[in-house]
C-alpha cells in the first residue's frame, strides 16, 4: 500500500512540476518540499513542529507559536506551510515577533523517503497539525519514531466527511496515528470519532480563529445622547465600508427612514480620506449629518437630530458598536472580502453582511450556521432584511443571544488548546 501511494505521488509530481515551471510558480524554498531544509534546522533541540496549510491556518499557527513561547520560553518552535501565500503570511507576522519561531519552511511532499529525511533532520518533540490535513506517510513515520501528533482547530466539513466515510477503511488507519484531537465543535468531535478516533482522545476546544487581537467591548463607552441621537431611536451601523457601498447603504437607509423617523445611521468608511466624497452623497440625498470628529471636539453636541453620524476618525468604531441595534459589515456588498464580524458580535449585536465574505469565510460560516448573522444578496435584499429586523424585536434578541453564544463558545479556544498541547511539551 505504501509503495503504491509513493508511486502515485511520484507520477503526479512528474506531471505537476512542468506545470509549475510553465506557470512560474517555482519559488525560493521549493527545495524544502523535497526535504532539503536550511542547515540550522538540524541544530534545533527537539522543536515543536506546527503545520498550517494556507492563509487562515497560517494565522492560527502564529498564534499557537506565540502561545507556546509564552508558556515555555526555552522550547524551540518551527512552522511549516503548504502554500507560498501561507508561508509569506507566517514570515510577515513573525518578523514583528522576534524569537517566536526558530524556522519557517515548506511542508515536504508526502513521499516516504522525503518525509523520513525531513523528520530525521528536524527530530521534533511534537507535531501539531492545524485543521484536518492528514498525510499518510508523514503521520506513519512520526508514529514509527514515537513523535506525538496533536490535531488542533480540527474541523470536518460536510463534503470532507462524506468523502472520508467512503474510504473509512483507509482513513481510520491514518487517524490512529494521531494522538489527540482538539476539535472546533461537538459535530466535528462526533465525526472524527466515527472515523476511528478514540473518544478519550477527543476534546471540543473551539475555533482559534476567533482569538483575534481585536478591540474588546470598547475602551470608551459612547452615550447616544452624546452622539446627538435620541435614546429611543434605533441605530444601524455600517462599519468599514468601501466604494460604492456607501451609495447603496445611504439609499436603503433613506427608504427605511421614510417608514420610521426613529432611525439613525452611523456610517464608518474603511478609508476616512473619503469623508468628503460621502458627505456629497448625503447632501444629494437630503440627509443631515454630523462628523464624529466634531462631536469629539465638543462642537457637534448642538447638532441634535441629524440622520447620519459620519465616522471620520480612527479607532472609535469598536466602541460605537456598543450603541448599535444592527451592524452591517462593510466590504461585503462589493468584492473586498468583507471584515471580521467578531468585533461587532462581541457586543451581542445583530450582524448582517453581503455576499462576499471571502476574507472571513469560515468565521462567517460559523455565524450563519448558528443563526447569529444574516447574509444578504444585494441592496433589495438588504432593505428587506433591515425592514424585518427593525420591526421584529424577538428575532433581533435571538440573533443577539446567538452571537454572544458563538463568541463565548470560541473565546477561550487558544487556552483550551494550549492546555492539551502543553501536556506533550513539558
Amino acid at each position: 500500500m505504501r509503495i503504491l501511494y509513493d508511486i502515485f505521488f511520484i507520477i503526479f509530481g512528474i506531471f505537476y512540476l512542468p506545470y509549475l515551471v510553465v506557470k512560474g510558480k517555482l519559488h525560493k524554498g521549493f527545495a524544502e518540499k523535497f526535504g532539503f531544509l536550511p542547515k540550522h534546522a538540524s541544530d534545533l533541540d527537539k522543536p515543536v513542529w506546527i503545520h498550517a496549510v494556507s492563509v487562515g491556518e497560517a494565522l492560527v499557527a502564529v498564534k499557537l507559536a506565540e502561545a507556546i513561547k509564552k508558556r515555555e520560553a526555552n522550547v524551540s518552535v518551527i512552522v511549516s506551510t503548504t502554500t507560498r501565500t501561507g508561508n509569506d503570511i507566517v514570515r510577515k507576522h513573525l518578523s514583528s515577533m522576534p524569537g517566536i519561531a526558530n524556522l519557517v519552511f515548506y511542508y515536504p511532499l508526502d513521499i516516504s523517503w522525503i518525509v523520513e529525511r525531513t523528520i530525521k533532520t528536524i527530530d521534533p518533540a511534537l507535531y501539531v497539525m492545524i485543521e484536518t490535513e492528514m498525510w499518510p506517510n508523514l503521520l506513519r513515520t512520526l508514529k514509527k519514531r514515537n513523535v506525538p501528533v496533536v490535531l488542533v482547530n480540527g474541523r470536518i466539513s460536510d463534503g470532507s466527511f462524506a468523502n472520508y466515510k467512503r474510504f473509512k477503511f483507509v482513513i481510520s488507519t491514518i487517524v490512529k496515528n494521531i494522538g489527540y484531537f482538539c476539535m472546533q465543535s461537538e459535530q466535528d468531535a462526533l465525526r472524527i470519532e466515527e472515523l476511528g478516533a478514540s473518544v478519550d482522545k477527543i476534546s471540543v476546544t473551539g475555533n482559534m480563529k476567533f482569538s483575534e487581537r481585536l478591540p474588546g467591548r470598547g475602551n470608551k463607552v459612547f452615550k447616544m445622547a452624546a452622539l446627538g441621537v435620541d435614546e429611543k431611536n434605533k441605530i444601524i451601523i455600517a462599519g468599514s465600508t468601501h466604494f460604492p457601498e456607501e451609495k447603496t447603504l445611504i439609499s436603503v437607509f433613506k427608504k427605511l427612514k421614510g417608514l420610521r423617523q426613529d432611525l439613525n445611521l452611523i456610517l464608518a468608511p474603511r478609508h476616512i480620506e473619503r469623508t468628503g466624497e460621502i458627505e456629497k452623497l448625503l447632501g444629494r440625498e437630503g440627509l443631515s449629518y454630523t462628523r464624529l470628529s466634531s462631536i469629539l471636539k465638543g462642537q457637534g453636541l448642538r447638532a441634535k437630530g441629524h440622520d447620519v453620524l459620519l465616522v471620520n476618525t480612527i479607532g472609535h468604531l469598536s466602541d460605537l458598536y456598543g450603541v448599535a441595534d444592527i451592524v452591517f459589515i462593510g466590504g461585503s456588498l462589493v468584492h473586498k472580502g468583507g471584515q471580521n464580524p467578531i468585533e461587532a458580535a462581541k457586543w451581542g449585536r445583530t450582524v448582517i453582511f453581503g455576499p462576499d465574505m471571502s476574507n472571513f469565510k469560515e468565521i462567517s460560516r460559523i455565524f450563519l450556521d448558528n443563526k447569529a448573522a444574516i447574509q444578504v444578496k444585494d441592496a433589495k435584499d438588504l432593505n428587506s432584511v433591515l425592514k424585518d429586523l427593525l420591526s421584529n424585536r424577538e428575532k433581533n434578541l435571538n440573533m443577539s443571544r446567538n452571537a454572544m453564544e458563538v463568541i463565548s463558545n470560541n473565546a477561550d479556544a487558544i487556552d483550551r488548546t494550549m492546555d492539551v498541547v502543553m501536556e506533550y511539551v513539558r
